[in-house]
């Protein structure tokens, strides 16, 4: 809930005007969805909104062949006048230190009110309508669509997404996320994996006749202007493994746990080879770890 607004409330209630309609038809916003996209579903706390909008979801699409970008707001009391107003902000290079740096780094906006929507990028001082050949917003109270062609939006590969509510009367607001952004990758399929931290017990190595585990402790995503330093873990992980040319099967969760056989001919100084594959919000992340056996 730390979100900066940067538009006044005449600013907010003059670009609505500018704008087009909202469909008021929940089922229109179907078509926006495109056929081969690829989803990251998000949680957001509920009841700290006040008077405004109450977002509870956001659900980020995509589909690489056609480059259509599909945003969906879940919650409650969204959008319903244009006193009360819904923002989804995108950060089309991933990067919070360019774009309006008091937003997140945000190079778009979309500006929903109860029967209008707006449309507007950043100029580096200002922000002022844009082109919308692509931009359809649809929905209700309960769960507002927006659909883009990333063609629109500086036609990026990788992208951060926000959304917040606000009640002008009050300025009461909510934030999703609380902290930082969503990070969408066209070429990952949803967020982009850069790294990831892994921990090995013993930390020293496999060792003939000894169990050795290992657990991805941290994702390590592009910047997105979280504050907070709790690192991202795995929604789930998992392993294979070959010991030598030969298949070793793992126990544990994700099979990542591994018994190296006891005589020392058969496992010393031959290598560990482990492909482990790390999940994340509809992405899956592959890394290759190898280790030699003492």
């Amino acid at each position: 809930m730390s979100k900066q607004f940067r538009l006044p409330r005449p600013a907010v209630a003059s670009r609505l005007k500018r704008a087009g309609p909202i469909a008021a038809v929940l089922m229109a916003a179907l078509v926006l969805v495109p056929a081969a996209s690829s989803t990251s579903n998000y949680t957001d706390p509920t009841g700290d909104s006040g008077k405004a909008g109450d977002i509870t979801g956001v659900t980020v699409s995509g589909d690489k062949g056609s480059g259509q970008l599909v945003v969906r707001v879940s919650g409650t009391n969204l959008a319903t006048s244009d006193d009360n107003v819904l923002f989804v902000d995108i950060d089309s290079d991933a990067n919070p230190l360019t774009g309006n740096i008091l937003d997140g780094g945000a190079d778009y906006s979309f500006m929903v009110g109860g029967h209008s929507y707006g449309f507007a990028h950043w100029t580096g001082a200002t922000w002022a309508d844009t082109a919308s050949l692509s931009v359809t917003v649809a929905g209700g109270a309960g769960q507002i669509i927006i659909s883009v062609n990333k063609s629109e939006i500086g036609n990026p590969s990788d992208l951060n997404v926000t959304a917040s509510t606000m009640s002008l009367p009050d300025f009461s607001f909510d934030s999703a996320p609380d902290d930082g952004a969503y990070n969408y990758s066209f070429d990952a399929n949803g967020p982009q994996i850069d790294s990831v931290d892994v921990q090995t017990t013993p930390s020293t190595g496999p060792k003939a006749g000894k169990s050795f585990a290992i657990l991805p402790t941290a994702l390590h995503l592009p910047p997105d202007g979280r504050k907070s330093t709790a690192p991202i873990a795995p929604e789930s992980y998992s392993c294979t493994a070959k010991l030598g040319a030969k298949a070793l099967r793992g126990s544990g969760t994700g099979g990542c746990t591994f018994a190296i056989p006891k005589k020392k001919k058969k496992a010393k100084a031959k290598t560990l080879s482990v492909q482990l594959t790390v999940n994340y919000q509809g992405t899956a992340k592959v890394v290759p770890l190898t280790f030699k056996v003492r």
